[in-house]
């Protein structure tokens, strides 16, 4: 089963500085991926890239309502509830620019194998 956190947020890991370079945040990566409860496991990037004003924030949100449900059957259920988690909105201005990911992991049980090590 996922863990059902409810208190995660995008984080900015990537921006472009004066449009002409990029900028990594380590320490905000570092915060993420080296939680005690999550530094040992692998980890899966899920990234959906494309032009500007096409939908990625909102096909996001889908895989978040899907992660903090718990990856049940019925993740969809309420059909009509407002999706949330990564900004967007309607209209033809860019909503945001670089790289987010989401401040919190979701372990997800059933997909963890272990290691050639013997380590999970």
């Amino acid at each position: 089963m996922a863990h059902r956190g409810n208190n995660g947020r995008p984080v900015q890991i990537v921006q472009l500085e004066g449009g002409k370079r990029f900028s990594l945040d380590i320490s905000g990566l570092e915060k993420i991926l080296l939680a005690d409860h999550v530094k040992d496991l692998p980890v899966v990037v899920v990234s959906v890239a494309g032009k500007f004003r096409e939908g990625k924030s909102f096909l996001l949100n889908f895989f978040l309502r899907y992660f903090m449900n718990g990856t049940q059957a019925n993740w969809m259920d309420d059909a009509n509830a407002k999706l949330e988690g990564f900004s967007w909105r309607g209209g033809s201005e860019r909503e945001t620019t670089g790289i987010f990911v989401w401040s919190e992991v979701f372990v997800v049980s059933e997909f963890i194998t272990a290691s050639p090590t013997g380590m999970v």
